[in-house]
């Protein structure tokens, strides 16, 4: 089982129900927000770079969700970068090029101490016009030159649309003790509302019967369990090698 697999809160949902038998069901619309919580606490949520082409009105595009990504860069028609007002840097050697229909990029962990963490190689030459920027106000990038639409790349949380929840929700990484840690986890906020169940409650001492200390027990190998399984995803030592240490870079 491939660490890069990823899979829909459908399974996690399956699996809470199968495990538990929770008599109720209103705990379900609930389970998105309880998933991003706890794969935020574990610094495990599957981030992605999504590129998106937005239409500009009076110098004013809206993003269509909350702005909360990191490594946000915007680009021009032209594939021409363009800086965020009082940024102290201007990368005039990444960015997309205008000269082809598909930039160079490739995803890849890359370990940050003891944590790893994701990073993008874009390739393409660009002539950034430092009179030209721009400022993030909540959902809005506001340009200080007109244009008919600009490119914003984002560094943000794998998601796809849920019919169900009618919005973007998390993917998971395929991992059986992550599934295990969040499955008693969104227990545990079950009951957290007052709920009851029939063999599983908060007040238990016992960790075998009380969610909180079974989601305390697991979340720290699931941490280990998933990052384990990035260091040692089929091919990944011969491409960290390659993408570290190639003398041609």
């Amino acid at each position: 089982m491939k660490i890069k697999q990823q899979i829909k809160l459908d399974r996690l949902i399956g699996k809470v129900d199968n495990d538990f038998n929770i008599s109720e069901s209103d705990w379900i619309p609930r389970v998105a927000a309880w998933t991003i919580d706890a794969l935020s606490q574990m610094k495990l949520l599957p981030m992605e770079r999504k590129k998106r082409t937005l239409d500009v009105k009076e110098r004013i595009a809206i993003f269509p969700c909350t702005l909360n990504a990191k490594e946000i860069k915007v680009y021009d028609s032209n594939g021409c970068e363009i800086r965020e007002l009082n940024s102290s840097t201007c990368n005039c050697n990444s960015g997309l090029n205008s000269n082809t229909t598909n930039s160079s990029e490739i995803a890849v962990f890359r370990p940050n101490g003891n944590n790893p963490v994701n990073s993008m190689k874009v390739g393409g030459i660009v002539n950034p016009d430092s009179n030209r920027n721009f400022v993030i106000a909540g959902n809005n990038i506001e340009l200080n030159f007109d244009t008919d639409s600009i490119v914003v790349e984002s560094y943000e949380t794998a998601t796809y649309y849920d019919e169900y929840y009618n919005c973007e929700v998390p993917y998971i990484y395929e991992n059986g003790i992550l599934l295990e840690a969040l499955a008693w986890y969104i227990l545990f906020k079950y009951l957290s509302r007052g709920s009851t169940h029939q063999v599983y409650s908060l007040k238990s001492n016992s960790p075998v019967t009380n969610p909180f200390l079974q989601w305390n027990n697991l979340k720290s190998k699931a941490i280990a369990s998933v990052k384990n399984e990035i260091y040692t995803a089929e091919g990944w030592r011969n491409f960290f090698y390659n993408s570290t240490f190639d003398p041609r870079r």
